[in-house]
């Protein structure tokens, strides 16, 4: 599934406290991970990006963050 936001919304999501707080969680371990999401989304590869981002957006705390975001 393909999320497009427009910037407010993402400055919406990022300036709450949960978004906050996912930012942080995709962004331990150095933000490596994060890093190449981000380079993959720019380049218009967002299944890559996806795919970098899986394996930490899918543990219980991400997708209980996820959930409190999309209300």
């Amino acid at each position: 599934m393909e999320h497009s936001f427009s910037p407010e919304q993402l400055r919406r999501v990022l300036s709450s406290a949960e978004g906050r707080q996912l930012m942080a969680l995709l962004a331990s371990g150095g933000g490596e991970r994060l890093r190449q999401a981000a380079d993959a989304a720019k380049r218009g590869d967002h299944a890559r990006a996806m795919e970098l981002l899986r394996p930490v957006l899918s543990t219980e705390q991400a997708q209980a963050l996820l959930r409190k975001l999309n209300g």
